[in-house]
């Protein structure tokens, strides 16, 4: 059957995308994980049956991708390493700066999103979990006069509590979303440190005692606080188009 006149032809992917797709699966069915290395490069060239150049740029992809860094020395090759959610953060900025997305749709999708994140979290912390986001909320309080000492705990904690929500896809996108958002460089004062403890004090709370509903609706308030404030303060930055370049990925410094 021939295409109809006029549609667009298909386009084959590049081969070396082909082939970094084939190094992902072969990682995955021979059980190969963070700290392993892949299989030396004339074996992987046989594997995959591609030359030098294709499998070098196969393995670039996948190195900007944050599934492997390249090691040097006789021993060095690719070594398979965890991708986070800073690799989601630059992408995301990335799409979204290309599409010239102002930093309030991110905003916008945080009020959407961790509601249900914290609903989740209700219904499936573990009473470790809790525990730990309890210890993350006195470390919050015991640094709500440095602002450095706040945010470490204050990270701590969205990160746990997005983590028992025990949804994969959360733990990645809450903190890529929330890096975003702080890459505008957005800093609370201390009365505004002290009413954020609270309002999480009032999520852990709902969270503890599993009211799924409960911790949906505090955590709606805090996030419909929070956008009021930034687009009250901060309206130029709110409106500005998201710049990549602003949001930290894995390898940039701390």
């Amino acid at each position: 059957m021939h295409a109809e006149s006029g549609a667009e032809p298909t386009r084959r992917p590049k081969l070396s995308l082909e082939v970094a797709r084939q190094i992902v699966q072969t990682m995955s069915d021979t059980g190969m994980g963070p700290g392993d290395r892949y299989f030396p490069e004339a074996e992987a060239m046989r594997r995959h049956g591609v030359g030098r150049g294709t499998y070098r740029e196969a393995l670039r992809f996948l190195e900007h991708q944050g599934l492997i860094v390249m090691r040097p020395g006789p021993h060095g090759g690719p070594e398979i390493v965890q991708p986070g959610w800073p690799n989601l953060a630059s992408t995301i900025a990335l799409l979204l700066q290309f599409a010239g997305a102002p930093l309030s749709s991110v905003l916008d999708a945080r009020t959407v999103i961790e509601p249900g994140m914290a609903e989740l979290a209700a219904r499936n912390a573990t009473e470790e979990e809790v525990a730990r986001m309890a210890g993350d909320l006195d470390a919050i309080e015991r640094g709500l006069g440095s602002i450095r000492a706040f945010a470490t705990a204050y990270e701590a904690y969205w990160q746990h509590l997005a983590e028992s929500s025990h949804n994969e896809l959360f733990a990645f996108l809450s903190p890529a979303l929330r890096a975003i958002v702080n890459s505008a460089g957005f800093v609370p004062d201390e009365p505004y440190r002290v009413e954020i403890l609270a309002r999480l004090r009032a999520v852990h709370e709902a969270v503890a005692a599993r009211d799924a509903v409960r911790a949906r609706e505090v955590m709606c308030e805090l996030e419909g606080e929070f956008g009021r404030r930034l687009r009250h303060g901060y309206p130029r930055q709110i409106a500005q188009v998201l710049a990549w370049s602003d949001v930290p990925s894995f390898g940039d410094p701390a």
